[in-house]
């Protein structure tokens, strides 16, 4: 027995002195020095041997091919295609070496590429089943839903280890082709059966925000608000004319709106809408507003966008009195990037009647850029977007450009509190000098509003707390203003 356990310790030591000694001769010793540290996880050492190796045969495609492994693990990507590359193209047969090239690929963030390897490798060796799932996320990230599907769903049902992740993967495809139940079906399993608590809570987040799209793809949707606040220097809100008081006051008031998808499909939605505004002050009356806003819209989805046309008509009341009456044609593009980032571009072209002034009647024309960002796993929302407006008006005191940019972010926070923030810079130069004044107008504006509410009873109803500050720079000190309005409300989203 006790024989049998020294020639145990001694073959190990013979081996290695074996291998040192072949390492002395030539380069397959360090090659084999080379593989074991590989395989022990030993890459410094691993890269160390291999070097050696390659400095007595450079044109060895084996030292080529386990150089670009090393470099791989180490995530020195650069060098892992150097080496990889070159084992390719002194022998591209290398058992595992089509594998690695499409792994560098997949981690280098070209997945076009490694799904085509991933793909020729399956086709090859069916049974290969991380090549079968790496090949569906592949294709995944090219957005090719329908073809990663089959891929990680085939995985899943190859290998129980692996069947987690291949139903996650395969509820996002689903999500993303319109299929939402089966989506909630496979996140449901990887929820119950995942082991790893990461993805557990990925399923999750997956699973809540498929409720809430659900609420938003309904085929319609009701919001009300209804409001108490104090307003120190009383204007035209949300027309955004130079109509300002100079006086504070109380006001109540009301936002309502609703629209119906007519057409409710995936890819085409055809709906209208109607909203209604007013403002009831105590006693500056004569700044008392309503507005009636209609909405007939369209949406055609051509993934990655999203083509938008809408009319709007609306019509407002000053007093009681007619005030506006605007006619608005909007044409839009969305482009979703990736999940998380999207961005609008829109134009929009107004006629606009004044009754009450008709030196301010005239066209309208808008152009904006808007990018929308989500954080913290969907939890917090960003947006930024920069826009010119021209207005060509029947005085030609009120033919002006208008740049106008914007900010802000949205947060979903601890307790159902939801925390908004706004904030805009605006600079508007009119294109005459003023008939009154005699110089050419230039406005400087600033805004900045933040907002916190909070669910009460009820997932759709909440009341909340707002605050804005307004400041207006003008060179015609006339026009120079600033008001800040604060305001209890109660909200309700259905």
């Amino acid at each position: 027995m006790q024989r049998a356990l020294s020639l145990i310790l001694v073959i190990p030591v013979v081996l290695f002195m074996f291998l040192q000694a072949n390492a002395e001769e030539g380069g397959s010793g360090y090659f084999d020095l080379g593989v074991f540290a590989y395989e022990d996880g030993d890459y410094q050492n691993a890269e160390s041997y291999l070097k050696k190796a390659l400095e007595s045969n450079a044109d060895n495609p084996y030292y080529n091919h386990y150089m670009g492994r090393t470099y791989l693990m180490t995530e020195d990507y650069k060098a892992a295609e150097q080496y990889l590359s070159r084992a390719w193209k002194l022998d591209p047969d290398i058992s595992g070496l089509k594998y690695d090239r499409a792994m560098l690929n997949y981690r280098t963030s070209k997945y076009s590429a490694a799904a085509d390897l991933f793909t020729e490798i399956v086709d090859e060796d069916p049974s290969n089943v991380l090549a079968q799932y790496h090949a569906g996320i592949s294709l995944l990230k090219q957005r090719k839903y329908d073809r990663a599907l089959d891929r990680v769903l085939a995985a899943a049902e190859m290998s129980p280890t692996i069947k987690p992740n291949g139903y996650y993967y395969a509820g996002v495809c689903y999500w993303k082709m319109g299929q939402a139940d089966k989506a909630v079906e496979k996140f449901e399993y990887v929820r119950d059966h995942a082991d790893s608590e990461i993805l557990r809570e990925n399923a999750l987040t997956w699973l809540r925000t498929i409720e809430e799209e659900k609420k938003v793809r309904k085929p319609y949707s009701l919001y009300l608000k209804v409001g108490y606040g104090y307003d120190s220097n009383v204007t035209l809100d949300p027309l955004d004319e130079d109509v300002f008081s100079d006086e504070d006051d109380y006001f109540t008031r009301v936002h309502f709106s609703g629209k119906y998808n007519v057409i409710n499909g995936k890819d085409l939605v055809l709906g209208a809408g109607y909203s209604h505004y007013q403002s009831w002050y105590n006693d500056l009356d004569e700044y008392d507003l309503i507005g009636s806003l209609f909405n007939v819209y369209a949406k055609y989805r051509l993934r990655p966008f999203t083509l938008g046309l809408s009319y709007q008509p609306s019509y407002y009341w000053l007093d009681q009195d007619s005030y506006l009456r605007r006619h608005k044609v909007k044409p839009e593009v969305v482009w979703e990037w990736k999940d998380t980032l999207s961005t609008v571009l829109s134009y929009a072209y107004s006629d606009n009647e004044y009754f009450q002034d008709e030196g301010w009647s005239g066209d309208r024309h808008e152009g904006y850029l808007d990018a929308y960002y989500s954080i913290l796993d969907k939890m917090g929302h960003l947006f930024a977007g920069i826009g010119y407006e021209d207005n060509d008006a029947t005085s030609p005191d009120q033919d002006y450009g208008w740049l106008k940019t914007r900010a802000g972010a949205l947060f979903h926070l601890p307790w159902k509190l939801e925390l908004n923030i706004k904030g805009q810079y605006q600079n508007k130069q009119y294109d005459n000098t003023d008939s009154y004044y005699g110089i050419e107008r230039e406005d400087d504006k600033y805004y900045g509003a933040v907002s916190l509410d909070r669910e009460i009873f009820y997932q759709w109803l909440a009341i909340g707390a707002e605050f804005s500050y307004t400041k207006n720079n003008s060179n015609i000190s006339a026009y120079e203003y600033d008001k800040y309005v604060s305001a209890l409300y109660l909200r309700a989203r259905y």
